[in-house]
């Protein structure tokens, strides 16, 4: 018998990821000006990240996050 935990956890965070996704990239398409928007998404990200590797934590945190930024980053042609 297989767990059912892990499916519904992922199914869960998928979901989680593609409502983030739709909320950022409606701000970013709405935004005056989504190219200094997504710069400041880029140093918000640039400056956790670095306030995350300077803390004690596991490197499955690190990856978490950064799979998690990717998974929910706008699709968008404008780049940083």
């Amino acid at each position: 018998m297989t767990d059912p935990i892990e499916p519904v956890t992922n199914d869960k965070i998928y979901g989680m990821m593609a409502a983030l996704q739709v909320s950022l990239r409606a701000l970013t398409k709405s935004h005056p000006n989504p190219a200094a928007l997504i710069f400041e998404f880029h140093q918000e990200h640039e400056e956790t990240f670095a306030l995350l590797v300077a803390q004690d934590i596991p490197d499955s945190v690190l990856e978490s996050y950064r799979s998690m930024l990717f998974a929910i980053s706008p699709n968008t042609d404008i780049a940083p």
